[in-house]
C-alpha cells in the first residue's frame, strides 16, 4: 500500500472537498494516512476525521510556534490562545488511551522565532518526547533551522520511535540518525523539484525511507494544493533513484510504515 505519514487534512484549504480527496487518495492505493495535529483545534479535528474514514489516522501534536504562542503575538505568527500544559495532558490521555497512531507534530523552529523561545519551545517538545516513550509511540518532527538541536535531544532522551518530517538539515545528519539511531526520515511529494529530498531518497539506508505530502503545502507542482495522492509520485522517483521495481519500492515503504507505527 501507499502511505502519507504526514498530511494536514484539517486545514482551511480542505474545507469543502476533504471527503474527495481522502475518496482519490484511497482510489489510488494510499490506505494510510496520518494526519498530525498542531493545536487544539486541529487535533480534535484529526480525532473526528479518524472516526469517519478508514484510512485516517490521528497524530496528535502541538507545532513549535503554537508551543510559545503568548510569546509571538506580537509578531501575528499564530492565532491560539490555549493552555499549553492541558493540550499536553489531553494529547497524553489519548496515547494512554490508545486512540492516536504517534505524537505529532512536535518539535523545534528557529525559523520564525530567535533564542529566547527555544527553552519553551525545548521543554514542550520534551514533554511530548516522554509521552512518546510511556505509551510507545512513534514521534513525528518538525524541525527548522534547529535539526541537530532536535536530535541532540531527542539522543538524550532515548527517543527510539522517531519520524524527521520535511528534514531540511544536513543530508548527512540524516544518514548517521538513520544508522546509528534508527529514526526515520519522510520525504514529501515535491522531491523531484528539491535536490536534497532526492538526494535523502538515494542515499538514506532503505529501511528509514517514508513518504508524505505535508498536504496542502509542498505539492509536486510549486502553487499548487498538495494531497495524499501525490504519495504515489514520490514511491515512483525512489523506484527510479534506487533502480528498482515500482512495486519494489511501494513494499519497502510499505514495510517501513509498519515498522515504525506498528501497524
Amino acid at each position: 500500500m501507499y502511505v502519507d505519514v504526514h498530511t494536514h487534512l484539517t486545514h482551511a484549504r480542505f474545507e469543502n472537498d476533504y471527503e474527495a480527496v481522502i475518496a482519490n487518495a484511497k482510489k489510488v492505493g494510499v490506505e494510510a494516512i496520518i494526519v498530525n495535529g498542531l493545536e487544539p483545534k486541529s487535533n480534535r479535528q484529526t480525532l473526528d476525521l479518524a472516526k469517519r474514514f478508514d484510512n485516517i489516522y490521528p497524530a496528535l501534536g502541538i507545532y513549535p510556534i503554537e508551543a510559545i504562542h503568548p510569546m509571538v503575538k506580537d509578531l501575528d505568527l499564530t492565532k491560539s490562545d490555549f493552555d499549553v500544559d492541558q493540550e499536553i495532558a489531553f494529547i497524553e490521555e489519548n496515547a494512554r488511551q490508545d486512540k492516536i497512531i504517534a505524537i505529532g507534530e512536535c518539535g523545534l523552529d528557529g525559523y520564525w522565532v530567535g533564542q529566547e523561545t527555544f527553552a519553551e519551545q525545548e521543554r514542550v517538545f520534551i514533554e511530548l518526547i516522554e509521552i512518546g516513550k510511556r505509551y510507545d509511540k512513534p514521534i513525528i518532527i518538525h524541525t527548522r533551522k534547529l535539526e541537530k538541536r532536535a536530535m541532540e535531544i531527542l539522543a538524550h532522551h532515548d527517543a527510539k520511535r522517531v519520524n524527521f518530517h520535511c528534514y531540511c538539515g544536513k543530508v548527512k545528519w540524516a544518514i548517521d540518525a538513520a544508522e546509528n539511531y534508527n529514526w526515520y526520515f519522510s520525504i514529501p511529494a515535491n522531491a523531484r523539484n528539491n535536490e536534497a529530498f532526492g538526494k535523502m531518497l538515494q542515499k538514506l539506508p532503505a529501511e528509514n525511507i517514508l513518504t508524505e505530502t505535508d498536504a496542502p503545502y509542498l505539492a509536486p507542482v510549486r502553487g499548487e494544493r498538495n494531497e495524499p495522492a501525490n504519495v504515489v509520485g514520490t514511491v515512483a522517483y525512489l523506484a527510479e533513484l534506487r533502480g528498482i521495481s515500482t512495486d519494489q519500492a511501494k513494499t519497502l515503504v510499505s514495510d517501513n510504515f509498519r515498522r515504525l507505527f506498528k501497524f
